[in-house]
């Protein structure tokens, strides 16, 4: 809801950035239609782009996340053992006019109820989105309704961003309580958001999220949790290669595993039409063991072969059934190849399978 008024029709994705320059704000903004900068770096080139009149299509994630409530302050910069200078996030965005103003959030650990209410009551002199940043066990069975009755109770618009160490959607139980948050927001008329997050946000934004914000990095899709020693292990080996985002498969695969299927021309998940494969003969194998000084390259493609699915998803007739049918189709691929062939694909993630 903005202004008052109840929100209707599909939702939009935009791209979602860190640590970013100006320049990243106009390509990004011109392939995505939009904008969700992070913390101070960002309402640095918030503020950069308002004096230069640019600032159509930018909003902003104050990217605080505090663990512990402030007691006197309600929007100040905060983080765990270490004592800063209060800052208003509210007032920095209300001062910008961003379309939405959103608060500095707090991480709320799972089962936390009182924080979570505290989180949801607190007052602002403009409307807000309140930024709720969950631990992924807010959508298992024994919290969803909890969170659910503390939404309703609230009725206000949220933005939720997800704490996991990989992907806060891997079953299909979070999955469906997701869904039904995206209900309750229906509903109750409600805005909300998906901060951080990968392709999920498509089917969220067809079943009534107002905006879904797209990272193009691990650290830019979900807030991440620390690792445990063999997940820290698995990550560092997984890491020596960069991740490329594969059309036909809708998610990311390492750059050393999709080389691995160059015995078998690809295995027909490798070709891309995005304008920078265009450029150089449709195939994403040529990232297997790519040069430092072309990773930008991987950045580039991902950002046009991204926009490029959401595009043609969005301009289809019927968005919901050809998001199903690409979904069934890379699931379908995607085991094929796991099957048939040892080469260690990633497995299409929760959300490809279980979103029905």
């Amino acid at each position: 809801m903005r202004d008052g008024v109840p929100r209707t029709g599909v939702g939009r994705t935009r791209a979602y950035l860190g640590r970013c320059r100006v320049e990243d704000v106009w390509r990004c903004r011109e392939r995505f239609g939009g904008v969700t900068l992070q913390g101070m770096v960002g309402l640095r080139i918030a503020r950069a782009l308002d004096r230069a009149g640019e600032l159509h299509g930018v909003d902003l994630d104050p990217a605080v996340y505090r663990n512990r409530p402030v007691p006197a302050a309600t929007a100040q910069l905060t983080l765990p053992g270490l004592d800063c200078a209060p800052f208003d996030w509210v007032a920095a965005q209300a001062e910008l006019g961003l379309p939405v103003v959103r608060t500095a959030g707090a991480r709320i650990r799972v089962g936390r109820v009182d924080e979570l209410r505290a989180e949801l009551a607190r007052s602002y002199p403009v409307a807000v989105s309140v930024v709720l940043a969950l631990d992924a066990g807010w959508l298992g069975r024994r919290h969803i309704d909890a969170l659910e009755e503390a939404l309703r109770a609230a009725d206000r618009d949220v933005s939720l961003l997800f704490a996991a160490a990989y992907n806060p959607l891997d079953t299909v139980v979070k999955i469906e309580s997701f869904r039904r948050l995206l209900r309750w927001a229906a509903g109750a008329h409600r805005d909300i958001e998906l901060l951080r997050t990968d392709l999920t946000a498509l089917p969220a934004v067809i079943e009534g999220a107002t905006v879904a914000a797209i990272g193009f990095s691990t650290s830019t899709r979900h807030l991440g949790i620390p690792f445990g020693p063999r997940q820290r292990e698995a990550f560092n080996r997984r890491r020596r290669s960069p991740l490329v985002f594969v059309p036909r498969l809708l998610h990311w695969q390492r750059a050393n595993v999709l080389g691995a299927l160059a015995a078998w021309d690809g295995a027909g998940v490798t070709y891309c039409e995005c304008p920078v494969c265009a450029r150089a003969g449709h195939d994403l194998l040529r990232f297997d063991t790519i040069p430092a000084e072309l990773e930008h390259e991987v950045r580039d493609h991902d950002e046009h072969a991204l926009a490029m699915v959401i595009d043609q998803i969005m301009a289809a007739t019927d968005p919901a059934a050809e998001l199903k049918f690409r979904r069934t189709n890379a699931v379908q691929r995607g085991r094929s190849i796991a099957a048939a062939l040892d080469v260690g694909l990633d497995s299409p993630p929760a959300w490809l399978d279980g979103w029905n």
